[in-house]
């Protein structure tokens, strides 16, 4: 009766009919109907398919753990003694039964949950991190994304904190076909497994994607609705056979529903009609998905995924080898270490156990870090794959609109994560160098010995971690500013699209969105290391000022030259200059700049064809950081910042604490620069405007301005850029920690892009590129 229940419920879930329950049918159609759609998400086997000439297939337990490779004898199965075993063929995880893995634990994805960010976990893995997570505070009921830590909350908030994982919809796309197993790989009925009962399947419904067993096999040929259905034994299950339909929710995550039908060029986004009317309502460049689907530039977003793809295995990779240097660095130690103590005296043991406890616990501690770094990098590599997966899946087997809304939710779940990646482990190093320095006296024991060697560890971040980091930054970068549409012929409003959408044809903007700084974050899209600009010193790149037509000009200071990176801040050529320069700024002619040299007069040079040349200087200025303002010339020096006529005639003087001190100058005429740890503006004929001190910057070194008057600075002891609004009444801290390099010393703008340049105080990556981006 059971079995027959059983099929009564496959009828009413394939045909989505509301039909009035007969006798037979269960009471609860959709509870039955619920456990049968996670029964497809279940951490089981996927459906196996007859192949004769494979002899061998692979069993795995219940938590998708890789068992042993069991050879099919055709013997008889344990449990079914009169069944043969059958020799079937696992369907392969690529394209057409891909396997997904949850973000949190890394293993196949059981039961796939996903966030409206569009991250997905196994329910199980989701509901352990909701019940550590969850917020309940000043009216606010949510949690973050484990990911990339966006505030999500279950559609009631009223439910209680055990529930919210299972309100999540389950992916349409992760959870593959699956089955659960006999011990001889035998497939069980799916009908009875509802039942919660273990009878061996016998058939496949095409129809119904399901197995059945005997007795539901009879049932389903006996209902009206199945009856029709094609039903083939098990042995002839073709791949073909297993496929599942792709499928997209495309209803609008700010609107219950309404579903996704335009698309916002301005600012990337998928809108129903109701996002357009109240969030949109400004737009100029909004279109139907039906027109977008038709201008899409083909595998724009899954080439860029693809790339990243590869280079976040990249630093999987370097960061498991990492590891494994580690591990045999700290073995090698061990064993020198031992081999040194063989050497002394009994009196030494006690010694040798102190220095092995210090080291293990370095090792330990750097071991930890790196396993952190590893783990946050297998996530992303993991994200990434899944979504790569994806995007084949889609581009195989999707329309051109499930495509599309696949690749921007996958483009928008990527740059989160990428963000959240960066700031997770730029303060992470994956090269650890221990070195012992051992005592003077370890070969001539005495009384008075009191340790045997000390660690010197140092850490950094390798190239190729680095580079890839890049990489990653620069593909990122590209999938936000370029268009993947080839341009339309016309462009609409969103306010001709309200309350209905059309068919209309829209052309990408014509220039991108400037990001608010002050909400915005910083992604790196490009590191300096001090072998490209090479010599024999360390390199210290102490200020820096773009030149039209000629790029970025730097000085050097410890090797005495000025740098010249082209507009892409790749390395070009250089000039010597007769002192140590610190600082560079236009000057007052056309192709003119100043060089300030630490206790010499300012430069005057011209740059013409590639070539510096000095023209001049200012004998009575000696100042660190040198910068213009209308035709007078500011200096800042350790304790005053001045004013200088153009021929350096000294006109105001403020005093002032701290050296190295740099002056900014704003595009309104007011100036800046620091008062020991507090930032100070001044209008143009040097009254203070306001003082504002960041929290926690120390030392700041770099301050300059962009076109709308915010003020950023490089905090050099305290290792990160701060940034001041134009009125001086909030902060904010854009980069806590740099990438490379522990201590920012100057920074720059790019007069067009949105993008930060920094430089380092005298270490191995000398500069960074860093890129605002809005999302």
């Amino acid at each position: 009766m059971k079995r027959i229940k059983a099929a009564c419920g496959y009828a009413i879930r394939v045909t989505s009919l509301r039909l009035k329950t007969r006798q037979n049918t269960p009471t609860c159609i959709h509870t039955r109907v619920k456990k049968q759609e996670e029964n497809r998400f279940n951490n089981v086997e996927t459906v196996k398919m007859c192949v004769p000439e494979v002899n061998t297939y692979t069993t795995r337990s219940s938590r998708g753990l890789t068992g042993d490779t069991v050879l099919a004898t055709g013997g008889k199965d344990k449990k079914y003694p009169d069944t043969p075993t059958k020799i079937m063929a696992e369907v392969p995880a690529h394209k057409d039964n891909p396997s997904y893995k949850c973000l949190l634990c890394l293993s196949e994805c059981k039961i796939p949950r996903q966030l409206p960010c569009f991250h997905t976990f196994c329910t199980s893995c989701l509901d352990t991190y909701i019940n550590s997570e969850y917020v309940l505070e000043d009216n606010r009921t949510y949690f973050p994304c484990p990911v990339c830590e966006s505030p999500c909350s279950p559609n009631n908030k009223e439910a209680p904190v055990s529930s919210w994982a299972g309100s999540f919809p389950l992916h349409p796309n992760f959870g593959s076909l699956t089955c659960k197993k006999t011990e001889s790989s035998e497939t069980f009925c799916h009908g009875c497994l509802t039942d919660g009962e273990e009878s061996v399947g016998s058939f496949w419904c095409r129809d119904c994607k399901e197995v059945l067993c005997k007795q539901c096999r009879v049932a389903h040929r006996r209902s009206t609705l199945l009856s029709k259905h094609n039903v083939i034994a098990i042995d002839e299950v073709t791949k073909s056979d297993v496929q599942l339909p792709v499928t997209i929710d495309e209803t609008c995550p700010h609107h219950a529903g309404k579903t996704i039908e335009v698309y916002c060029i301005d600012h990337n986004a998928l809108c129903c009609v109701l996002c357009v009317t109240l969030s949109h309502r400004s737009c100029q460049n909004v279109s139907s998905l039906e027109d977008m689907t038709k201008k899409i530039t083909p595998g724009f977003v899954e080439s860029g995924i693809d790339k990243i793809n590869n280079e976040s295995k990249r630093i999987v990779d370097e960061d498991e080898n990492k590891l494994t240097a580690l591990a045999t660095d700290y073995q090698s130690m061990t064993k020198d270490m031992a081999t040194m103590i063989k050497k002394a005296k009994d009196k030494l043991d006690d010694l040798q156990a102190d220095f092995e406890t210090g080291l293990d616990h370095t090792y330990k501690r750097n071991k930890d870090s790196l396993l952190d770094r590893l783990r946050t990098n297998k996530v992303f590599q993991t994200n990434v794959q899944n979504t790569n997966q994806l995007m084949l899946l889609m581009k195989e087997r999707g329309s051109d609109c499930q495509q599309f809304i696949t690749a921007e939710q996958s483009k928008t779940q990527i740059i989160r994560h990428v963000r959240r990646l960066q700031q997770r482990t730029k303060d992470k190093h994956n090269t650890f160098e221990m070195k012992i320095k051992y005592d003077e006296t370890l070969e001539k024991v005495t009384n008075v010995m009191t340790n045997i060697g000390t660690l010197d560890v140092s850490s950094s971040l390798s190239p190729t971690s680095l580079d890839a980091l890049t990489s990653i930054g620069t593909i990122i970068d590209t999938l936000q500013s370029t268009p993947f549409v080839t341009p339309f012929t016309e462009s609409t409003s969103s306010s001709d699209i309200k309350g209905a959408v059309e068919k209309v044809a829209v052309q990408s903007s014509s220039g991108k969105q400037r990001v608010d700084v002050l909400t915005g974050s910083l992604s790196l899209i490009k590191s300096v290391h001090r072998s490209v600009i090479g010599w024999q010193k360390m390199p210290f790149l102490t200020g820096g000022v773009f030149i039209d037509g000629e790029g970025l000009y730097v000085t050097e200071f410890n090797n005495q030259r000025i740098l010249v990176f082209d507009d892409q801040y790749n390395y070009v050529r250089q000039y010597d200059v007769d002192g140590f320069p610190t600082d560079i700024t236009k000057g007052f002619a056309p192709n003119e700049v100043l060089i300030a040299l630490l206790n010499a007069p300012i430069l005057r040079c011209a740059i013409q064809g590639g070539v510096l040349t000095t023209v001049g200087s200012i004998t009575s200025a000696k100042a660190w950081g040198v910068n213009t303002l209308g035709d007078k010339i500011l200096i800042g020096k350790n304790n005053t910042v001045q004013f200088l006529t153009s021929n350096g005639v000294q006109r105001e003087s403020f005093s002032k604490s701290g050296g190295y001190t740099y002056v900014a100058v704003s595009p309104h005429g007011f100036f800046f620069h620091r008062d020991g740890d507090v930032i100070v503006c001044r209008s143009r004929d040097g009254t203070e405007v306001f003082r504002h001190m960041c929290k926690g910057m120390r030392e700041p070194r770099g301050i300059t301005v962009d076109q709308d008057c915010n003020v950023y600075v490089c905090g050099k002891l305290s290792g990160g850029v701060h940034l001041i609004s134009p009125d001086g009444s909030k902060d904010t801290l854009l980069l806590s920690k740099m990438y490379g390099f522990t201590e920012p010393y100057a920074i720059m703008l790019h007069p067009t892009r949105q993008e930060v340049i920094v430089t380092s105080s005298q270490e191995e990556v000398v500069l960074e590129v860093y890129k605002f981006c809005g999302l």
